[in-house]
């Protein structure tokens, strides 16, 4: 399998991420736009976790509840929920395509969140107050 060149601009760990969801198989262009902008994050948390270390080195007690080191804590916050979403949805496009349809549980046998609030609610019926 032919795994298509990284973008122009990456990093080391974009560009890896890059080969290790490409050898997983062939994506489609909305899939790889997805994982271009995950390859680009990943980049970015590396800068930012840099930016957080060398202020880190400086920073006291006080000063580690305001200014740039939060905005910069902040900000790679966002960008690991960010990549966490876009990973997801990379991932869960190509799983669907691979897996069989879902089966429907027999009654009573448990069916995850849905069983799960309906067994909650069974029991405060009979609750007693």
């Amino acid at each position: 399998m032919t795994i298509p060149k990284a973008p122009e601009g990456l990093d080391a760990r974009g560009r890896r991420l890059w080969r290790e969801i490409h050898s997983q198989g062939p994506l489609t262009p909305d899939r790889k736009a997805l994982l271009e902008e995950a390859c680009r994050i990943v980049d970015r948390l590396d800068l930012l976790d840099s930016i957080i270390r060398a202020s880190a080195a400086g920073v006291n007690a006080e000063e580690s509840s305001s200014g740039d080191f939060q905005r910069w804590l902040a900000e790679s916050r966002q960008q690991s929920a960010t990549l966490k979403a876009l990973l997801a949805e990379i991932g869960a496009k190509s799983a669907a395509s691979k897996a069989p349809a879902p089966k429907v549980a027999a009654k009573g046998a448990g069916s995850g969140v849905t069983d799960l609030g309906a067994r909650i609610a069974a029991r405060r019926k009979k609750a007693p107050g």
